[in-house]
């Protein structure tokens, strides 16, 4: 980015946390509820965490965001101007261009469907 802004461009970017969007999708419908002798709760909706005793929550996360480096040969003119990084489960999409709106329509273009 100071390299961009070195040149006189502006960079815009888009940051996405995958483990949010994937724990939410992961969690819908599950519930709990506590039971003490002939006592229960009413079911509550499990908004955070993983499920007990569930080992597979990170070969699933894996698998879910495996194919993620290889969307850099789909995104439309793929070219110089942008970024595409990945660090754990933080993704970041930066286009540079010399005015931001620019980089914004591009941005725009190669994420958002038709």
């Amino acid at each position: 980015m100071a390299f961009e802004h070195n040149r006189g461009r502006r960079t815009v970017g888009i940051f996405l946390d995958i483990e949010k969007t994937l724990m939410a999708s992961f969690l819908e419908g599950h519930s709990f509820f506590v039971a003490v002798k002939d006592a229960t709760s009413d079911p509550r909706p499990i908004r955070v965490g993983a499920l007990q005793g569930n080992y597979l929550s990170p070969c699933l996360y894996a698998a879910f965001t495996d194919d993620i480096p290889t969307l850099t040969g789909q995104l439309q003119d793929w070219k110089e101007n942008v970024v595409f990084a990945l660090y754990e489960d933080d993704n970041a999409y930066l286009a540079s261009f010399r005015w931001a709106d620019l980089a914004v329509v591009k941005l725009q273009r190669d994420l958002l469907p038709d």
